[in-house]
């Protein structure tokens, strides 16, 4: 019998309760990563799930995970597929939950069909579900971040160190490799290394201002941490350790916290999810709130491409096309012009969003666009005016020169 460790968003060694559980055995030990089929087709909005960029990052760190399981004996095998159709049913399968709707029902058929001992952890959120003091989760953020800082603790950080070099695997999906754009407010790798790096070098001095930069544009504004959360490269509970260790050698600020605080808003929005399920999904929204979405497709084509005509939205998109990122700033303006300005169908942007960025997760992605739509956990309806947002974040117009 093996023990087969299944990844999905979890591409560590570092605070890994399966890979941690595996070492406890005598059997051997494999690691496997699936891609599912319909993430490299169109979805029904005409886009596919893993574009180029979220492709590399994912070999990337892939690459990286692959090298430090190595360095533990333990190879890793890439797939695309149903793990039903590859792995052996009556071995050992050890796997970290995950917290989307289709990924869910992936698991259940996995557990349904599983022969063998199977044991599953959580790991995305950065508290159990035992420290969440609601039967309901509330509506509202603030009543949500609250009670968490009241009440709840984060399970024990487990540390282990990755090691060796990254060792490519057979990544099955061909892709066109993106070469770095220098206006690039990302330029990162991805896998666990890069990501300690990052978070090393932000908490060794850019953490301190994170509160009066964070809605810039230059790579420093914020952490950047977003998308080896959304991966799993990096564990939320990593974040916080070494955020607290920081603070414990430098003091604590607004900025530090701040940091916690937008831990907070993810930790919120993967409740969210968990518990809303495919309503998540509902062109209403989980308040089933009555509007009537437009869906023009030349409009979507040029708010796509970045060509609306609105300097501030143009750039953004732009950014987002040749890069893969777009700052939190940038992505409610963006969002709020197609759902209330043009009128469109929010869940074909959030699916383009989906396929574009690096940093995609399900649960932020789709409670932050239904947010700004206007169907989220927020019962007011917000609109950004775009001018004004223009005038306070880019009044020189830096960044939209750097992009248009």
């Amino acid at each position: 019998m093996k023990t087969i460790i299944w990844y999905q968003n979890d591409l560590r060694v570092d605070d890994h309760r399966p890979l941690e559980e595996a070492l406890r055995h005598e059997d051997t030990i494999e690691g496997h990563y699936f891609i599912r089929e319909d993430e490299l087709s169109e979805n029904r909005f005409g886009h596919t799930s893993l574009g180029p960029r979220r492709l590399q990052f994912l070999n990337e760190s892939l690459d990286d995970l692959a090298g430090s399981l190595t360095a533990l004996g333990i190879p890793l095998f890439v797939h695309v597929g149903h793990p039903l159709d590859v792995l052996d049913l009556t071995d050992r399968l050890l796997f970290q939950r995950s917290i989307g709707y289709n990924e869910r029902l992936r698991e259940q058929e996995v557990v349904s069909a599983w022969q063998g001992e199977r044991q599953a952890f959580d790991g995305f959120t950065l508290y159990p579900r035992e420290e969440v003091p609601f039967e309901k989760l509330p509506f509202l953020f603030t009543e949500f971040r609250k009670a968490m800082e009241q009440k709840a603790r984060p399970e024990r950080l487990i540390e282990r160190s990755s090691e060796g070099l990254p060792c490519p695997v057979n990544f099955p999906v061909a892709y066109e490799r993106k070469q770095l754009d220098e206006r690039s407010a990302f330029p990162f790798k991805g896998g666990e290394l890069a990501g300690r790096e990052r978070l090393a070098v932000y908490l060794a001095g850019p953490v301190r201002t994170y509160k009066e930069t964070r809605n810039g544009f230059g790579v420093d504004d914020s952490s950047k941490l977003s998308a080896y959360l959304a991966n799993g490269s990096l564990s939320p509970r990593r974040i916080l350790s070494d955020l607290e260790a920081h603070e414990r050698g430098n003091g604590s600020n607004e900025s530090t916290y701040w940091l916690y605080f937008e831990l907070l808003w993810r930790e919120f929005f993967q409740w969210v999810a968990l518990e809303q399920g495919k309503r998540l999904f509902r062109a209403q929204g989980i308040r089933s709130k009555s509007k009537t979405w437009r869906v023009d497709e030349d409009v979507i084509a040029r708010w796509q491409a970045g060509e609306t005509g609105v300097d501030f939205v143009d750039a953004f998109m732009r950014e987002l096309n040749e890069t893969g990122w777009m700052s939190n700033r940038g992505r409610q303006i963006v969002a709020s012009y197609f759902a209330k300005e043009l009128g469109q169908d929010w869940r074909i942007g959030a699916s383009y969003f989906e396929s574009m960025l690096i940093d995609y997760d399900v649960a932020s992605n789709t409670g932050n666009w239904a947010y700004q739509a206007g169907v989220g956990n927020d019962s007011r309806d917000r609109r950004f005016n775009i001018a004004r947002q223009q005038d306070t974040y880019d009044p020189t117009g830096a960044f939209r020169n750097s992009w248009l």
